[in-house]
């Protein structure tokens, strides 16, 4: 794990971080400079989660080392508590906030992976993740053979915190935000979705990434 704190600030929020990468890839080195924003824009302790990935880990093992952040930051004595999760690590924050022991200020996404059976994959969206590596990862992660039976994330809508999704209409992923925000609408759950216009899948680490902090900051606001 790595811990990033904001310059001259004590915040008593804090915020698990979890990277993209297919639950295949990636590390703490891969969305640094983005931790570095959100602990300064947001104010907040952030601490960036280097979860276990497939083939090796499931996505239930992926999520066991979300929460383990999450215990972490509340023995520190964070009163406020966020999920955060980008691409893949929105799959892993999903999980995470459905079933985590302690009580969440909040979720916060960025093009998530939602539909891991990739039924709502939209190829017609030119600036999404491959879908072949997803597919060929996401069986990996939920031990399936079949796709068609890994989770579909949106289902636990019900057992989720206050969520802000945000995604860029060019993402191949738009459609299972717009899932995700459906079901939370339908299950009482405060779900804001934010669509960044002629934004990719990879928006986190552009400027567009100011558009999504801002919703963020809402949320997170004491």
């Amino acid at each position: 794990m790595r811990r990033y704190v904001p310059v001259d600030r004590a915040p008593r929020s804090g915020l698990v971080f979890l990277h993209g990468g297919y639950g295949l890839f990636g590390d703490l080195e891969l969305q640094d400079g983005y931790c570095r924003r959100l602990a300064e824009t947001l104010g907040v302790v952030v601490l960036s989660v280097d979860y276990r990935l497939a083939p090796e880990a499931t996505l239930d093992d992926s999520a066991a080392d979300a929460a383990a952040g999450l215990g972490l930051l509340a023995d520190d004595g964070c009163r406020r508590l966020f999920l955060c999760g980008d691409s893949a690590g929105g799959a892993v924050a999903l999980v995470a906030a459905a079933r985590s022991d302690v009580a969440l200020a909040g979720l916060l996404l960025t093009n998530p992976n939602v539909d891991l059976t990739l039924a709502s994959y939209d190829p017609a969206r030119p600036g999404g993740p491959g879908l072949d590596l997803s597919a060929w990862s996401f069986r990996a992660w939920a031990r399936v053979t079949d796709l068609a039976d890994a989770p579909r994330l949106d289902r636990l809508a019900g057992r989720l915190p206050r969520t802000v999704v945000a995604v860029g209409t060019l993402d191949s992923l738009l459609p299972e935000s717009r899932a995700l925000a459906d079901a939370c609408v339908r299950e009482g759950v405060e779900c804001r979705l934010v669509e960044l216009a002629g934004a990719e899948h990879g928006f986190a680490g552009t400027d567009r990434a100011d558009e999504a902090l801002a919703a963020f900051a809402e949320l997170t606001r004491p």
